[in-house]
C-alpha cells in the first residue's frame, strides 16, 4: 500500500493479500457490476448518476461501511480515477480507505482466469465497458458468426468481429482479388491480386487475432448449399452485393430461424436491418421480391469506399450486440445513411407483411433449394461483390 499526499492507494497485487475484515466496494454502474467484478466486492452504483446529491450518497456509503464492521475499505471504479475523490472524502472522516490503482480494468487484466493474460490485454478496452465485461467477452468467444461475402462490407465486418474476439468466424466467398477491389475491400492489397479472397482474409484475420478460429468456404452462396453453410452458426451477416443473393440469405435464415443482419450500399448511401426469430418483419416483408426492373450493383453504379466502412462496421456492431445482449438491435426497423449530407434516419417496419412469401400467412417458399430459379432473375449469377 502507498501514500501519495493524502491519497492512500493499493495495488492489484496487494489487494489479493487482503484479510477478510476489508470491505471492497465497486462504484461502477450496476450493469457493469453484473457483467463482472472483483470477487467479494459489493456494488454501490449511485454516486456518479446525473442529478445525484453526492454528499447524501457519501453519507449512505459511510453507513454501509460502518454497518459492515470492517476495519478498512477499498474502493474502485473503471480505471481508478473517479474513485479517488470518494476515497479522499472517506479519509477525511477518519476511515481507513484506499483507492485501487488502475481500477477494475487493471484487476481484470491480471486476474481473470477464463482468458490468458494476452487475451485480457487484447480485449481490455472493451471488457471494461459495462455492457460487455468478462461475461460478454465469454459470450463473444463462444459465438459462431458467418459472413457471406468478403468484399466491401464483408472485409470491414470481418475485421471488427475478429478484433472483438468472436470465437469462430466463417467466411463464404468464391471470388478472387482484383485491383478494382482495393479502394474499399480493406483486408487486401496489391500483392494479393489474383488470389482467393477467402485465403487472404483468413490469413489477415489470424494475424490480427490468434485466439479465434477462422473457417473459410471457397464457394458462392447458392440455393443448393446455403442451408449447409448457415446451420452451425449463431448469426449471419449478409455482406453481398447482388440483390438475388440477399433474398436467398433472407429466406434461408428465416426458414432456419437463424438471426442475420442485412446491409446494402450504393454510391454514397447505405442501409442496415437485423432480423431475429419472432414476430418481426424480414427483408422480404419489406421488399417483397426481386424487382423485375434492372437493379445495378456496386460495380455498375459505383460506391465510395468509406461508405462500405461505415455500414460494414454497423453490421459487425449488430452481431456483437446480439451476442452480448448489449443495446437495442435494428429489428423491425432499418437504419439509413446518406453520406453526401451525413443524415441518418431510422425507418420503422413494425409488422410482418402478411403477403410475404417466406413468413407471411400463405407463404410460398418452404425450401430455398426448391425455389432456386426465383433467385436467378435477369441472368444475374448468385455471387458476391
Amino acid at each position: 500500500m502507498s501514500l501519495q499526499g493524502e491519497m492512500k492507494e493499493i495495488t492489484v497485487d496487494e489487494i489479493c493479500t487482503l484479510e477478510k475484515n476489508v470491505l471492497l466496494i465497486d462504484l461502477r454502474s450496476k450493469i457493469a457490476f453484473d457483467h463482472g467484478h472483483i470477487p467479494g466486492a459489493i456494488s454501490f452504483s449511485e454516486l456518479f448518476k446525473n442529478n445525484v446529491d453526492i454528499n447524501t450518497k457519501i453519507k449512505e456509503l459511510e453507513e454501509i461501511i460502518s454497518d459492515s464492521l470492517c476495519q478498512s475499505v477499498v474502493l474502485y471504479c473503471n480505471i481508478g480515477e473517479r474513485s479517488k475523490r470518494i476515497v479522499e472524502e472517506l479519509q477525511q472522516t477518519g476511515m481507513d480507505a484506499y483507492n485501487l490503482q488502475g481500477g477494475y480494468r487493471k484487476w481484470l487484466i491480471q486476474n481473470t482466469d477464463v482468458f490468458s493474460r494476452e487475451e485480457r490485454e487484447q480485449y481490455s478496452r472493451q471488457m471494461v465497458l459495462p455492457q460487455i465485461g468478462q461475461v460478454g467477452q465469454e459470450k463473444l468467444r463462444a459465438a459462431n458468426v458467418l459472413v457471406i461475402g468478403a468484399g466491401a462490407l464483408g472485409t470491414v465486418a470481418l475485421t471488427y468481429l475478429a478484433s472483438a474476439g468472436v470465437g469462430t468466424i466463417g467466411i463464404v466467398e468464391g471470388d478472387v482479388i482484383e485491383r478494382s477491389n482495393l479502394h474499399r475491400q480493406t483486408l487486401y492489397d496489391a500483392s494479393n491480386l489474383g488470389r482467393k479472397k477467402v485465403d487472404v482474409a483468413k490469413e489477415r484475420l489470424e494475424l490480427m487475432n490468434a485466439f479465434i478460429n477462422i473457417i473459410s468456404y471457397d464457394v458462392f452462396a447458392t440455393p443448393e448449399n446455403i442451408n449447409g453453410l448457415i446451420k452451425d452458426y449463431d448469426f449471419v451477416i449478409d455482406a453481398t452485393d447482388h440483390i438475388e443473393t440477399k433474398f436467398l440469405i433472407n429466406d434461408a435464415c428465416v426458414l432456419a430461424k437463424v438471426p442475420f443482419c442485412h446491409a446494402g450500399i450504393l454510391a454514397f448511401e447505405g442501409q442496415v436491418m437485423t432480423w431475429v426469430p419472432g414476430d418481426y418483419p424480414c427483408y422480404r416483408c419489406i421488399f417483397e421480391d426481386i424487382p423485375e426492373d434492372y437493379v445495378p450493383n456496386c460495380a455498375e453504379a459505383g460506391i465510395i469506399g468509406a461508405m462500405s466502412g461505415m455500414i460494414g462496421s454497423v453490421q459487425a456492431l449488430e452481431a456483437i450486440k446480439y451476442i452480448t445482449s448489449a443495446g437495442e438491435l435494428l429489428v423491425g426497423k432499418m437504419f439509413h445513411m446518406d453520406g453526401t449530407n451525413m443524415t441518418t434516419r431510422i425507418i420503422p417496419f413494425e409488422k410482418k407483411n402478411i403477403r410475404c412469401k417466406v413468413c407471411g400467412e400463405n407463404r410460398e417458399i418452404t425450401d430455398v433449394s426448391e425455389y432456386g430459379m426465383g433467385y436467378q432473375k435477369k441472368d444475374c449469377a448468385i455471387m458476391h461483390g
